[in-house]
């Protein structure tokens, strides 16, 4: 009897500890959060970095059906003026309607580099956000410190 009562307050002890991350607000403006991050550490020219993210759209217009197009964005912080790589987003619903949409998607960063020709590494972190065919930017979600090494 003891052992039971002892297992489920633990279990109701560990429950309430869990924290869960509250959900995307549903707005006509795009929203984010990053999910995850596949490495803190790579080799320039070599590993790629993959984000994970999730999205949600109160009104369906998040992505483009022109390839040429970006509307991810991915900042370097080292240098945010001059380090902005965009990314193609296909449509997540078909034009003219107006749903919400909600889900997540992986973005992959290749060839990564040191930018001081004479460190062996250095840091930054990456900011990421997406913009709808309305031209409504989401908000920006930044990474946590990523360090690249020669």
């Amino acid at each position: 009897m003891k052992d039971a009562l002892l297992l489920t307050f633990s279990v109701l002890l560990f429950l309430a500890a869990c924290k869960k991350e509250a959900p995307l607000p549903i707005t006509d403006e795009p929203a984010i959060a990053l999910l995850s991050i596949n490495k803190t550490s790579i080799q320039e020219f070599s590993d790629s970095l993959v984000f994970t993210i999730s999205y949600r759209d109160g009104d369906g217009d998040l992505g483009i059906d022109n390839a040429d197009s970006t509307v991810i964005e991915v900042v370097d912080n080292r240098d945010p003026a001059n380090l902005v790589f965009g990314y193609h987003l296909s449509p997540r619903a078909p034009n003219g309607t107006t749903l919400t949409v909600q889900g997540e998607l992986s973005v992959v960063l290749k060839n990564v580099i040191i930018l001081n020709s004479t460190a062996t590494s250095e840091s930054t972190t990456f900011s990421i956000r997406i913009k709808d065919r309305a031209q409504h930017w989401s908000n920006a979600v930044e990474t946590e410190t990523i360090t690249i090494s020669k």
